[in-house]
Formats: structure tokens, sequence, C-alpha cells
């Protein structure tokens, strides 16, 4: 490798490899997975080949989509919340309600899309929409017909 290009493309190689490597592939399972042969793939890794932006981005697509080369996700419940930060934002807006909208999730049985919302801890609800925007944004509304209609009993 004596020109710099070949040295370029000796480190964006080493990269794929890497990628490659931790998702748990050999060239032949990658090959199964992205529009290149295997001997191509070889020839980016090694450097004999430079690269395209187009075969780095299959690279790194297979590499997110491999369960090995994630981080175990951590489990939490959504709903537990740090109880001293919430007396703190609750004191800071006594005037005003405090609004809650959740994290949009999908249905059992996968047909659509539910957000949670709650205000100031006493009115809770779950909007639903096709897909997570339509929820968070039915929970919206839904928030604000519940403001309107306890601003009109008072």
């Amino acid at each position: 490798m004596s020109s710099r290009g070949e040295q370029g493309n000796g480190v964006v190689g080493a990269r794929l490899r890497r990628l490659r490597e931790e998702a748990g592939l050999s060239l032949a399972g990658m090959a199964t997975r992205v529009p290149y042969s295997r001997a191509a793939l070889g020839h980016y890794e090694t450097g004999a080949r430079a690269a395209s932006f187009e075969v780095i981005g299959w690279y790194e697509r297979v590499h997110a989509q491999s369960a090995s080369a994630l981080p175990a996700p951590r489990r939490r419940d959504p709903r537990a919340a740090d109880a001293a930060l919430a007396s703190a934002i609750a004191a800071h807006h006594r005037a005003q309600p405090l609004i809650e909208i959740g994290r949009p999730h999908q249905a059992d049985n996968g047909t659509g899309y539910f957000c949670p919302f709650r205000i100031d801890g006493v009115i809770e609800g779950r909007a639903a929409g096709t897909d997570a925007a339509t929820a968070v944004h039915s929970a919206l509304l839904a928030v604000g017909a519940e403001l309107d209609r306890a601003g009109k009993r008072r």
C-alpha cells in the first residue's frame, strides 16, 4: 500500500471488517444480506477496492440490525418516575396543570398505537392512532379537551 488512497481504503476496509465481525457474520453470511458477492466484500475489507458510501451504508445497516452488536436493552417501567424530580416540577408549576405524555407503544394485536397521558396525576387516559405520531397527536387533543372541560367546571 504505497499510495495515500490505498491507505485510506485499508482504514475503511478495517472498519467494515470490524462491523461485520461484531455482527457475528462471515464474509459468506454478510453476502447473503447485502447485494454484493463474498469476493467483492473481501476486496472492500482488504482495501483492494475502494468502498462506496452505498457499501458502507449496507455494512452499517447490517451491523445495526444484529442483536449481538447492540447493547442489551435496559428494562425500566416507563411509569416509574424520579419522585424528587416530579415533586420539584410540581412545586414549580402549582399554578398550571402538570401534563405528562407517555411514549407511544404498539397495540398487542399490532393494528395501531396507544399513547398514555396524565394531567396532574389525577386524570389518566390513553389515545389511539394508526402510527406513533398520530397517537401522540390524539393524546394532545385529548389533554386539550380535558383541560377545556375542567375550565368550564370552574
